[in-house]
């Protein structure tokens, strides 16, 4: 497994503007325990601007990070069969830029059902498909992440729903640590489908360790499934992110190592 830290652990003060992805890329090289980058799509402010995206596959080579995924922002939870399909043509729109980018990995939300969720369960599944059909012909795995807030996946039983009525074996979890209702049980339950992992983070003690998210747990489980993708480290509190960072990730690489030495 190896670390590597989201554009979102640095939101506000990107959207902002009182960062840029360059200082952010940056930050991110003098770490000796990042090794890659995760951006999310708003943080991307000229998606139609190719030199604007060359630049940022630059600052990629610049600093020796390659951009593991694209944490792209969509929902197929609308009764409006019209507003489904633009999020579809949204889908189509940003392959484009995660290729620029040279992105493996493409983040899908299923969505947050407007109106019923068992009625829409079905046309959320028809729409993730033909979005997923997309991104595998253009090269990209496609990772789907649980998310609590009245989603479809809010629970680890939603997701393995979800891949049981996929049937996709190419499709993958985007793991989220601190996203379900059922907690470490959920991540527990569903780590056998990670394709990649947000490490995430809302509160530390001082020597770094998450306060509500059992890490030691997580990355055992993690390491007994044979998961060797990222950790990307998603910060989502109050505090100074960079000494989160810091503090953080150094938990993060000081429980990796434990765990080969075992």
């Amino acid at each position: 497994m190896k670390i590597a830290c989201s554009s979102q652990t640095f939101d506000t003060q990107l959207l902002e503007k009182k960062l840029s992805l360059k200082e952010f890329i940056q930050f991110c090289s003098t770490h000796d325990f990042i090794k890659g980058v995760e951006l999310e799509d708003k943080h991307i402010f000229y998606p139609e601007d190719q030199e604007y995206l060359n630049g940022i596959v630059d600052l990629s080579k610049q600093f020796q990070l390659p951009i593991v995924n694209l944490a792209f922002d969509c929902n197929f939870g609308y009764e409006s069969i019209e507003k489904n399909e633009l999020e579809l043509h949204k889908v189509q729109e940003w392959i484009k830029v995660a290729k620029t980018l040279q992105i493996p990995n493409f983040r899908l939300f299923a969505g947050w059902p407007d109106v019923n969720k068992e009625e829409q369960w079905n046309t959320m599944i028809q729409y993730v498909n033909k979005a997923s059909d997309l991104i595998e012909q253009a090269g990209m795995t496609v990772v789907i992440e649980n998310h609590n807030h009245g989603g479809f996946l809010s629970s680890s039983d939603d997701v393995l729903r979800l891949f049981k009525d996929l049937n996709r074996p190419s499709i993958k979890l985007l793991l989220d640590t601190g996203n379900y209702v059922d907690q470490l049980s959920g991540v527990l339950k569903t780590a056998h489908y990670s394709g990649h992992v947000h490490a995430k983070v809302k509160e530390i003690t001082e020597t770094g360790e998450a306060v509500d998210i059992e890490y030691p747990t997580i990355l055992k489980k993690l390491s007994e499934v044979q998961y060797d993708g990222w950790l990307s480290i998603e910060y989502e509190g109050n505090e100074e992110p960079k000494s989160i960072v810091n503090l953080f990730g150094e938990f993060l690489k000081n429980n990796l190592t434990e765990l080969l030495e075992v």
